[in-house]
């Protein structure tokens, strides 16, 4: 009932009747400065559906306002130990001479000691189930050989890489590592003799000597920690300081676009909520302002006195303690 009420005091049949009514009786007075009270109803019609959206977008914003502060602090308290060693990886770089050296991209190096992983496993699990132990029994030893020969050469390269002489390191792995790939090829030739053998003789599990099938697991572990040791050692600088430095700088440069695209995502959603609210508040405000003008000239064709001085200026809304838009600038660039 109240949304009739509402519809029917705003509809444009009743404004200019009660223009045609109030100017007839020369309402407002004409030396009165201030509005007729149907011209104040109006008004503060349209200003109750404004506080209302006011509302609503303030109680959204009080609940992203916090979230943004607590990004922008993390932000800040990230962006003060980049800078910090930052400084110290630049005067680490003059003492040595030279830029990190580190071949191969530490990203890589992570899928790939990953990967190696994820290879041992089935490997390790064929093995163990020859020892008629229970599955679950296998899967946990196959399991714990599969992270530890990858682990094992992580560190042991990393350890080459910065206890040896760079030479030495190079001319050791030079030489170990052609040596693993031709066992392990030597080992996959010799499976790959065995299944062939089978296949011409009769349909069954690939089978051979025992001494070979131990060679061969033996060589394909052994390559696999030299992938994993190999990769490590290229993967890291020599100077142990600078290496540690400049992974630091990796790890808070990764969590620094996070925070920034977290706190461009927030801060774009409450600058979002400001100008929806501002723009309806608006809208709001010009369809009032219509009414009023509609009600005016109603009022001034019916009218026998001179027009009062209100009517030559606009309609008076109350003042919005609008918010302030929080800064973007620079994130948006985390984003891409």
């Amino acid at each position: 009932m109240q949304i009739t009420k509402t519809a029917h005091f705003t509809n444009e049949r009743r404004i200019e009747a009660e223009g045609q009514r109030d100017g007839e009786r020369n309402i407002p007075e004409m030396g009165s400065y201030s509005p007729a009270p149907f011209e104040q109803a109006l008004i503060a019609n349209g200003e109750r559906k404004a506080q209302r959206i006011y509302e609503k977008a303030s109680f959204r914003i009080a609940r992203l306002q916090p979230v943004y502060e607590s990004f922008h602090k993390r932000l800040e308290d990230i962006e003060g130990r980049y800078q910090k060693i930052c400084k110290m990886f630049q005067e680490r770089k003059d003492e040595l001479g030279r830029d990190v050296a580190i071949p191969f991209p530490t990203k890589f190096h992570w899928w790939l000691i990953l990967f190696l992983g994820v290879g041992e496993f089935p490997l390790n699990t064929v093995v163990f189930r020859l020892f008629g132990e229970s599955e679950y029994l296998t899967y946990i030893m196959a399991s714990t050989l599969a992270v530890t020969i990858p682990l094992l050469g992580l560190f042991i390269g990393l350890h080459l890489r910065q206890s040896i002489p760079r030479l030495a390191g190079n001319i050791l792995i030079g030489l170990l590592t052609p040596a693993a790939v031709a066992a392990a090829l030597f080992s996959v030739s010799i499976l790959r003799s065995a299944y062939i053998a089978t296949q011409a003789s009769m349909p069954s599990p690939v089978t051979g000597n025992e001494g070979e099938m131990q060679y061969v697991l033996f060589s394909l572990n052994i390559l696999v920690f030299f992938a994993a040791l190999v990769s490590s050692f290229f993967a890291h600088d020599p100077d142990e300081k600078l290496n540690v430095l400049h992974s630091s700088l990796i790890f808070l440069d990764r969590n620094r676009r996070s925070v920034q695209k977290k706190l461009y995502r927030t801060g774009t959603r409450i600058n979002g909520e400001i100008r929806k609210a501002k723009s309806r508040v608006e809208q709001i405000r010009g369809l009032t302002q219509e009414r009023v003008s509609l009600y005016r000239q109603a009022n001034l064709r019916f009218r026998k006195l001179l027009p009062p001085p209100t009517f030559r200026r606009d309609p008076e809304f109350p003042k919005m303690d609008w918010w302030s838009e929080v800064s973007i600038n620079g994130f948006d660039k985390a984003v891409q």
